[in-house]
């Protein structure tokens, strides 16, 4: 994307720098100026001002060309700021305080009863912060994800934005709320495996099925903030003797199905799986009936997008991962078939048991790297922002 040298677009040109340095870290200046367009002064003024409030460092020197002078190498600033990362489950909640590089500091699971979500989540954040040693104000900002195990609905949908606002009322700092694909679509775009992409799509595999849509380095949202719903894709043309509906993604290839083909329930997802692992039997012929439902998923995605790729995850452990793809070999021939490829059509997410939760962290970066991306936030009133906050969202 191409910037704006005009003194009006400081908040345009800021966003641009600072992704350019997230994704593409370590970067010099004049690869910045390169890559957006900018003038060498405009790119020294945003920078300046990064490093003036610690959000980046200078890390090396590095020399561009044969007869280029040396350049300064910049990154992100480990300890210049933090995320905390929340993931609520029906029962329990994770949460963790990672640096803006997606390292983790510390963690924490824990139980709550329906009601007292914001006292469990007020109370543990201090706690954390007292074990990383961190003060609230080098928190840039929080950011979670509801993990339910039941399918979208909008007013689950509300529920979970009053929430958000009550959270940031109790913790005073800017929050950040996506759908776990999303979560996982912006960690991927800015350390992942999307770092070069530019369009591709990001299923996770949990109780339901989700996907978020990336077009132009920019995950779709929607109206009404549901897109991605994929489980509820038709793919057979069979419909159930009961309901008299068409199959869904959901019925056959969700960890809900799952638990319903075992005829069990369990309380989290590391039982489910630790159950597949001792029950291979039970496990395969679940995959068998999950594999063409997934084909079929996975050409629609193709057809209707022309994607770079599809990014495969969830709430699964590694080895599930793996025989699960292996399981959707060969693929139905589509679109994704023709032209150059850069990268293979499907990819598995490397330690998969690692990333949710990392990647909740990065929502409230991600946020500031484009307007588009700020209506994901909600913030507290503007005097209550510490200066790199203020800065970063507001470019003030």
């Amino acid at each position: 994307m191409k910037g704006s040298n005009s003194k009006q677009n400081k908040a345009l040109n800021l966003r641009l720098v600072l992704s350019e340095i997230v994704t593409q870290r370590p970067i010099s200046r004049v690869e910045i100026s390169r890559r957006t367009h900018l003038t060498k002064q405009t790119i020294t003024n945003m920078v300046e001002e990064l490093l003036h409030i610690g959000l980046v460092i200078e890390v090396g020197i590095k020399k561009e060309g044969a007869v280029g002078k040396p350049s300064k190498m910049l990154d992100l600033n480990q300890e210049g700021c933090y995320s905390f990362s929340i993931r609520i489950f029906p029962k329990k909640i994770e949460m963790g305080v990672f640096s803006l590089t997606g390292v983790a500091l510390v963690q924490l699971q824990t139980q709550y009863s329906q009601g007292n979500e914001l006292a469990v989540i007020s109370e543990s954040f201090t706690a954390l912060l007292a074990k990383a040693a961190l003060t609230s104000s080098q928190i840039l900002g929080v950011g979670i994800t509801f993990v339910s195990n039941k399918e979208h609905n909008l007013s689950t949908y509300q529920q979970n934005m009053d929430f958000k606002q009550a959270l940031t009322e109790t913790l005073s700092l800017p929050i950040a709320t996506e759908s776990t694909a999303s979560a996982c679509a912006a960690y991927q775009m800015l350390y992942g495996e999307a770092k070069h992409l530019h369009s591709f799509v990001c299923v996770h595999i949990s109780d339901v099925v989700e996907a978020a849509v990336v077009y132009d380095r920019s995950i779709f949202l929607g109206a009404n903030g549901l897109t991605g719903s994929i489980g509820e894709m038709f793919v057979t043309p069979e419909t159930d003797e009961k309901t008299v509906e068409l199959g869904r993604l959901n019925d056959f290839t969700s960890l809900n199905s799952l638990q319903k083909h075992l005829g069990k329930s369990f309380n989290c997802h590391e039982d489910l799986m630790q159950y597949c692992y001792d029950s291979p039997k039970k496990f395969e012929q679940w995959l068998e009936k999950s594999a063409e439902p997934m084909r079929i998923a996975i050409h629609s995605l193709e057809t209707l997008l022309n994607c770079q790729t599809i990014i495969m995850g969830g709430d699964v452990d590694s080895w599930f991962l793996d025989k699960f793809i292996t399981q959707l070999r060969p693929y139905i021939p589509s679109i994704a078939q023709y032209g150059d490829r850069s990268v293979v059509r499907l990819i598995k997410v490397p330690q998969v048991e690692e990333l949710t939760l990392k990647a909740t962290a990065t929502l409230p970066l991600h946020a500031a790297l484009s307007m588009g991306n700020m209506q994901t936030l909600s913030l507290p009133p503007i005097e209550d922002l510490q200066p790199v906050q203020k800065f970063i969202y507001f470019a003030e």
